[in-house]
């Protein structure tokens, strides 16, 4: 997975020349369908993608249900709509048959109501894709706050209720700050 590492579209060039060596089988042979590249949606570098001869998962973090949220969210956002990004994906879809795959972080009171969801279901209307429900994992220094379980379930089964398969990603090491989105350096000060 091409993700965490900054914004792979943004490297085209060098994470297309990584993918055809983790594909080859002169190189590591894993399959294209093993390979997902994560993106917070550059329309122009997924409609290039769609070329690409090695059809990878596209996940997209989409992390919002309107362009409103997304750019208090996403400061990539501002470059781009949703609509914007969702045209490209289903042009990448088109072109490879590969369902994209919605990254949807719940964050308590921001994103996570079944309103969103709803709004979410629309946009999902629009393309061949699945969701995973991503709840946040807290960081201490950030506002946001982790979603309960209940209200986790009753946005996926909003979602499921306008027939959207969604998956809920299953939370581990944060017992020890090293969950998703926790991995930070940790700063203790000597006495």
């Amino acid at each position: 997975v091409f993700m965490g590492m900054g914004e792979p579209l943004a490297n085209y060039n060098n994470v297309t020349r990584a993918i055809r060596i983790l594909n080859a089988p002169w190189g590591i042979g894993i399959g294209a369908r093993k390979i997902t590249v994560s993106t917070v949606g550059l329309p122009a570098a997924i409609m290039k993608l769609a070329t690409f001869e090695i059809p990878v998962t596209l996940a997209l973090s989409l992390h919002a249900p309107n362009d409103e949220i997304r750019k208090r969210l996403i400061p990539w956002a501002e470059f781009a709509t949703i609509e914007e990004i969702l045209t490209a994906c289903q042009h990448y879809f088109d072109k490879t048959g590969r369902e994209i795959t919605l990254e949807y972080l719940l964050l308590r009171g921001v994103n996570d109501r079944v309103a969103h969801a709803k709004e979410l279901a629309t946009l999902c209307k629009t393309l061949r894709c699945n969701v995973n429900l991503i709840r946040y994992n807290e960081v201490q220094e950030l506002p946001y706050e982790r979603p309960e379980n209940k209200q986790v379930r009753i946005f996926q089964e909003t979602l499921a209720k306008y027939s959207v398969n969604s998956h809920i990603r299953a939370s581990r090491g944060r017992d020890i700050a090293a969950a998703c989105g926790q991995l930070k350096r940790q700063v203790q000060e000597v006495t």
